[in-house]
């Protein structure tokens, strides 16, 4: 028998556990062969050279704060990432040499972890501390500690900056916050992706930042000892806000508007504060205005300028008044994003024309309200004025209908990629709700079409509620919700609308 054989250890074991001491052996055993290697190269019990070398001026002091910040962002862990095991499932770190043999063993063997858990306890500890190292070594080594502390990315949240977003946005996540989770990671433009590299360079953008992301976090995994940290980071953030206003000096930064432009996201998920959200989004409205169309020049201040314009119109469109969108330089800087990509996006031409027909309507809406309830409706001035203005936007919907027909037919032989046929979706409802709205104002100003543009009215609101049947991509309730409503409100009144009033 060869001396390999004569030195082999042989464990028999009655029981489905092998005896501690059993398994110490076998590791031991295990690791015979790689100890003889490691001798022969000269490595044997020297630091391993895959680890981060040990500076010889660096000083165990220095090395403390490192350790510590790791291990505490292991404690956090255990609470924030929803696991049913406790934080003390975690091995503790330790300084001694972990490429020997012997510790490895010891480390292997405590009984605090279970055998089914070891990999899920390395994986976190792993990606964890990759965090961690890799946050002093990003370009915005800031924001990504509060990306890694709250486990959410802002640029997930781009869509949510969408020209659909308004209040029947938190009415439905008031309803069911689980559907927040269907709006993770759709990339669309956003000055989102601006924000890191200006995280930590202004206080009221930094703690705006924070707020949002810790209520994100808290909204997708609920716990008791969030809601505190939430309120106080709110109230942290409101006072920054405030401050920078207040400032003279400081209330025209684009920072300023971008820390408004998050706050306002987070009232959408705060059903609590149901005003909140408006006022934030008037808020922008005025920083907008006070800057004037002719000082956004940088990308970061056109993708806020741009995220901000659907919910000012919803707001007009809700309070019944004139939007300032649709004055001239207004609809010149809106236009001026349009960029031309092989599929849509929310800068293509057809995106932004559509949008841009939207400015309008506040206004009409208001004016001929006014007109019916004024005592010279019947004057035939007033009436031709508004007539043509609904017609010109009548006009526009229908040429932009022709021009997204072609646009699809141009890409029949095509494979849009998911993004395309969502926009698509997205953008042909919203053309059509607003064609319905337009029609029935339209009927207001010009009985002797009365009746024939109710019918077209009607036509159009059973072809919004069969969209609804169509496959339609999982975020569709965010522009969904809209054009529903505008059928139902046609089908429901079309006896008025019929009668000879």
């Amino acid at each position: 028998m060869s001396a390999t054989m004569t030195e082999s250890i042989f464990i028999i074991s009655n029981g489905p556990k092998v005896p501690k001491e059993a398994r110490t052996t076998i590791r031991k055993q295990a690791m015979r062969d790689v100890g003889i290697a490691r001798k022969k190269k000269g490595s044997y019990g020297r630091i391993n050279m895959r680890q981060m070398p040990e500076y010889a001026e660096a000083t165990e002091a220095a090395s403390v704060p490192f350790r510590s910040s790791v291990a505490m962002t292991l404690s956090r862990s255990g609470s924030s990432t929803g696991s049913s095991r406790s934080s003390s499932t975690v091995p503790p770190l330790t300084t001694q040499n972990t490429s020997h043999p012997d510790n490895i063993a010891d480390w292997a063997a405590d009984e605090f972890i279970a055998r089914e858990d070891v990999a899920d306890v390395a994986l976190t500890y792993q990606s964890l501390t990759c965090d961690f190292m890799l946050a002093d070594i990003s370009p915005h080594p800031e924001y990504e500690r509060a990306r890694s502390k709250f486990g959410i990315d802002l640029m997930s949240l781009s869509v949510l900056t969408n020209f659909n977003v308004g209040k029947s946005t938190i009415a439905i996540l008031s309803a069911d916050p689980t559907r927040l989770a269907s709006l993770l990671n759709l990339q669309q433009w956003s000055y989102l992706e601006y924000v890191p590299e200006r995280y930590g360079r202004s206080e009221c953008l930094t703690a705006a930042t924070n707020c949002l992301l810790a209520k994100v976090h808290t909204v997708l995994a609920p716990k008791e000892e969030c809601y505190a940290m939430c309120n106080r980071l709110y109230g942290k953030a409101l006072r920054a806000l405030q401050d920078a206003i207040a400032c003279d000096s400081s209330n025209m930064d684009a920072d300023v508007l971008c820390a408004t432009q998050l706050l306002s996201l987070h009232e959408l998920l705060d059903p609590s504060r149901d005003t909140a959200w408006s006022h934030h989004v008037q808020g922008s409205a005025r920083l907008v205005r006070h800057r004037s169309a002719s000082r956004f020049h940088t990308d970061f201040e056109r993708a806020l300028f741009a995220a901000h314009v659907g919910g000012i119109v919803s707001e007009c469109l809700m309070n019944n008044t004139h939007c300032y969108l649709e004055q001239t330089e207004w609809i010149a800087l809106y236009t001026s994003l349009s960029l031309e990509s092989n599929f849509l996006t929310d800068r293509s031409p057809l995106a932004v024309s559509l949008r841009v027909t939207m400015f309008e309507l506040p206004g009409i809406w208001h004016d001929v309200g006014e007109a019916i309830n004024d005592a010279n409706f019947y004057d035939d001035w007033p009436l031709s004025a508004l007539e043509a203005r609904c017609r010109k936007a009548h006009k526009e919907l229908l040429d932009w209908l022709e021009q997204y027909k072609a646009h699809c037919v141009r890409l029949s032989l095509a494979q849009p990629p998911a993004s395309e046929l969502s926009l698509r979706r997205e953008l042909f409802g919203s053309a059509l709700e607003c064609l319905a709205i337009v029609k029935r104002l339209l009927c207001t100003v010009c009985e002797a079409e009365r009746r024939s543009l109710e019918v077209e009215t009607q036509v159009l609101a059973h072809l919004i509620l069969d969209l609804q049947k169509q496959p339609s991509p999982k975020h569709s309730w965010l522009f969904s919700g809209h054009e529903v409503g505008v059928a139902y409100t046609v089908l429901l009144t079309k006896d008025q609308w019929e009668q000879n009033v």
